[in-house]
């Protein structure tokens, strides 16, 4: 189930935005807090109006999740970001804290990874 989580997580940064706010209060608290080396924010209107941001910046930008793993309400996912034509523009790891229901209440995201230096070798 941990890597279904991620899944639907992923799948939330290519919706739109009335569907995206639906399944956001499904996946996270609504304090929620979002971290990456871009950003700090708290809350789903603005994690939400972060993901409008990416979606316009990086049309056709979405997220496959490679792997996933969890223990004592913790969890990391590996990750790739993929393009529209499905090439990899970006690899990274994700971490989150969990409640108690199953949703995720902190997010951090890190890009790179042991794959990215071999893919610039």
């Amino acid at each position: 189930m941990t890597k279904k989580n991620w899944e639907l997580y992923a799948e939330i940064w290519s919706m739109p935005e009335k569907e995206r706010r639906a399944r956001l209060a499904e996946r996270v608290t609504p304090d929620v807090t979002y971290t990456d080396p871009n950003v700090s924010l708290e809350g789903v209107k603005a994690f939400s109006d972060f993901v409008t941001q990416f979606q316009n910046d990086v049309p056709g930008g979405h997220f496959v999740i490679t792997g996933a793993y969890a223990h004592h309400r913790r969890t990391l996912a590996h990750w790739k970001m993929l393009g529209p034509d499905s090439s990899v523009m970006l690899i990274g790891v994700s971490v989150a804290d969990v409640s108690e229901d199953g949703k995720f209440t902190a997010i951090t995201g890190f890009f790179g990874g042991p794959d990215a230096q071999a893919s610039t070798a």
